[in-house]
Formats: structure tokens, C-alpha cells, sequence
């Protein structure tokens, strides 16, 4: 499924361009120096897809899709077509966002999911893919990732940090079985007479807080 993702033409033609193409594990660029900037970019590669999938003995699945992000439903529409052309037959099960998180996800063997960025790069990571934890879309447990998540809060080296969060992106890149294929920008519409919404990364309309710090001219 990672093989199968048309990276640059999905940021390309569904999100506008107005995203950046995802690597399998969720620390894009937006987290500045605790992105892994020497992890290789997992490329578009139908021949592998179709191998691995031989491989596995599966030859049709069921993706259940809600509107939960921009574009994931058309992203899905992509991927079901480029795995058709490999003889996979992906289905796609359409559900409303009302009573996704309780019904769907994390119940169903294929879902999608969407998640706002957090402050750090380590807290991302942590509450992801954390062994162990409430959220962990895909119930990874990787004995090597959990030590590397306590040791990395420790370390003021600054170099020694980044060698263990580029190990902990490598780790989920390579073997959580998550598909990342693009992260959205977080794009904010206001009118000339709305002042105080900072720009936020953590989420849409200055991370939810708004309320607090938004006026309007009179």
C-alpha cells in the first residue's frame, strides 16, 4: 500500500499543491529541525506494490473512507485505481464522520485517520505510535522505538536527539504499517476586518484558539 502512492501527483492534483508529500511516518518538514531530512523518500513503484502484495496472498481488501481530512477520499480513489492496474481489487466503503472515531477506526482493518500535528516532534510520535497506547492506529509495538522515545526526552545533545528521532521516523517509515502519503498545509481564510488569529501549525484557524485572541473592526 506504501509502494502504490503516487506522492507528487496526489499533492499535485488533489491537494493543489498546497501540501508536501508525505514519507510514511508523520514528522514532515513542518517540525523544522526534528524532521528527518536523510531518511530516503519512498517512491511510487507499482512492481513492488504487486510483489509484496503476491507475497502476502491477499488479492482484494476493503478501505473504509470518511471526509475526515482534504482529499483523502479522492486520495483513495487514486490508490484504488493505480492498485486495479496491478490486479488488486481495493474496495471502498464510504462512512459519514458521524461516529467515525467511535465505530470505525481502529476497528476496522482499513481505515483512514487524520491527526493534527502536536508540539514536538517526540510528543507526535509518542502519542501515535507509543507501544502501548490509546491511539495506536495500526497497534505497533516496537521494544526499540519505546526506549528511543524515553532516552530522546533526556538528551540536551541536540545532535544525539536528532540521531534518535531520525531512528524513531526510520523505524515507523520501515515497519509500523501506516501509510503516509501527504500532509496537508493548514490554511486559514479570513476577511480583512478579522485581526489577531495567529498562524498556527498545530491546527486550522490559529490551532482552535481563536476565540481568545481574534477582533473584528467595527
Amino acid at each position: 500500500m506504501q509502494y502504490i502512492q503516487d506522492r507528487e501527483r496526489i499533492v499535485r492534483a488533489i491537494l493543489k499543491g498546497h501540501g508536501t508529500v508525505g514519507n510514511d511516518h508523520p514528522i514532515s518538514p513542518a517540525y523544522g529541525a526534528d524532521h528527518c531530512k536523510e531518511l530516503p523518500q519512498r517512491k511510487y513503484d507499482p512492481d513492488k506494490a504487486k510483489w509484496h502484495l503476491k507475497k502476502s496472498g491477499f488479492s482484494s481488501a476493503e478501505l473504509f473512507v470518511a471526509p475526515v481530512i482534504p482529499g483523502v477520499e479522492e486520495m483513495s480513489l487514486f490508490m484504488q485505481a493505480n492498485l486495479k492496474k496491478i490486479g488488486f481489487n481495493l474496495k471502498i466503503k464510504k462512512v459519514p464522520t458521524d461516529g467515525y472515531w467511535g465505530a470505525v477506526w481502529m476497528k476496522e482493518p482499513l481505515n483512514v485517520v487524520t491527526w493534527n500535528m502536536r508540539p514536538t516532534a517526540n510528543a507526535m510520535l509518542s502519542i501515535q505510535f507509543g507501544p502501548g497506547g490509546n491511539w495506536n492506529d495500526t497497534f505497533w509495538n516496537n521494544e526499540r522505538f519505546g526506549k528511543l522515545l524515553k532516552l530522546s526526552l533526556a538528551e540536551t545533545d541536540q545532535a544525539k536527539r536528532y540521531e534518535m528521532l531520525c531512528e524513531m521516523q526510520t523505524l515507523v517509515h520501515n515497519g509500523s504499517g501506516m501509510v503516509i502519503p501527504y500532509h496537508v498545509n493548514t490554511l486559514d481564510g479570513v476577511n480583512d476586518k478579522v485581526h489577531g488569529i495567529p498562524n498556527q501549525p498545530l491546527g486550522r484557524m490559529g490551532g482552535g484558539e481563536w476565540p481568545e485572541f481574534a477582533w473584528i473592526d467595527a
